[in-house]
């Protein structure tokens, strides 16, 4: 004996799929522009966005699009949202593909 679809499953299906839609659109316009990450002042701390300093499934501080290189003449990379010295071998949940 076979269960037929219910139609509230398929409803719930499409409702899950257009909030997960939304999601990744928000996601993408919520990536801050060249001009955006000059004046932005780091100021969550590691421990609200759960830094470590090792990479997580290939994501990595350094490939992130809030990642800030070392100023000349220093080797502390620091992060436009994250408070403090970071790894460019670290990682968080902010972490964004550059």
């Amino acid at each position: 004996m076979t269960n037929p679809i219910k139609r509230r499953t398929i409803i719930s299906l499409g409702s899950m799929a257009a909030v997960c839609g939304g999601v990744a659109t928000a996601r993408a316009a919520a990536r801050p522009s060249a001009a955006q990450l000059q004046t932005m002042v780091p100021s969550v701390s590691k421990a609200a966005v759960g830094y470590r300093d090792i990479p997580w499934h290939g994501e990595v501080c350094g490939a992130c699009v809030w990642f800030k290189p070392p100023d000349a003449g220093s080797t502390v990379s620091h992060c436009h949202l994250v408070a403090g010295p970071i790894s460019a071998g670290g990682w968080c949940q902010a972490w964004m593909k550059h």
